[in-house]
């Protein structure tokens, strides 16, 4: 989301507004929030809210962001992104971890804003050329980790199928959420250094979580050639 902020510029406090509901006020603190919000380089028109369980529970259920396994798990929710057009009284869900260029895209047509720049045919358009360990990495975990450009919200990813066991990357990438609940000593110290930013179960295959591997492996190579 806040690649999104960037992407949105001078439209961010002006003509759209993002709200972050925390769904751990015991923990997310007046102060942790805007130490968070700090770190993020979050601007104008992005406000971290929190407050009383049962008023942030009835705000998410009218929002339609509440989750059966929320009540029983902190970090098992879902990243989940609401967009609301005031005006027509529209509403749309997306996944706060997808592709920030998408996701912009996608509020721009929904909010009716026009570009002024004539846009490209499909025909001129070139054909995709992704693997899928490409496809996943770029859509669900760039957002948070780059590979050699240093670390963001989490940590740069470059060599760390050296540095960690592979067995231990597939099964953090595959529940990372029960890795820290565990107590697991990597996955918690992590969960520490990165500000409390909880990495989401983003629900990836075994094939899906080894093709990331694979890809994040070859990249790291590449760079370190």
């Amino acid at each position: 989301l806040a690649q999104l902020q960037r992407l949105l510029g001078e439209r961010m406090g002006k003509d759209i507004f993002f709200y972050s509901i925390t769904i751990d006020p015991k923990r997310d603190t007046p102060k942790v929030l805007k130490a968070y919000a700090e770190k993020y380089g979050v601007g104008p028109g992005w406000l971290f809210l929190s407050g009383k369980d049962e008023d942030i529970r009835l705000a998410t259920k009218k929002l339609g962001l509440s989750r059966v396994r929320d009540a029983a798990s902190k970090d098992g929710h879902s990243a989940s992104l609401m967009v609301g057009n005031e005006p027509s009284g529209l509403w749309m869900r997306n996944s706060a971890v997808d592709n920030p260029q998408f996701l912009a895209t996608t509020i721009a047509n929904f909010l009716g804003w026009k570009n002024a720049a004539p846009g490209k045919s499909y025909a001129e358009a070139r054909p995709l050329a992704l693997d899928k360990g490409e496809y996943f990495f770029q859509s669900q975990c760039s957002v948070c980790h780059s590979i050699g450009q240093g670390d963001k919200m989490g940590p740069d990813l470059a060599g760390v199928t050296a540095r960690r066991d592979r067995a231990w990357l597939a099964r953090y990438i595959t529940a990372p959420d029960k890795m820290l609940a565990e107590g697991d000593p990597i996955a918690v110290a992590l969960f520490e250094k990165y500000q409390y930013a909880r990495m989401p179960n983003l629900r990836l295959s075994p094939d899906e979580v080894a093709a990331v591997l694979s890809y994040v492996e070859g990249r790291g190579d590449a760079r370190g050639r």
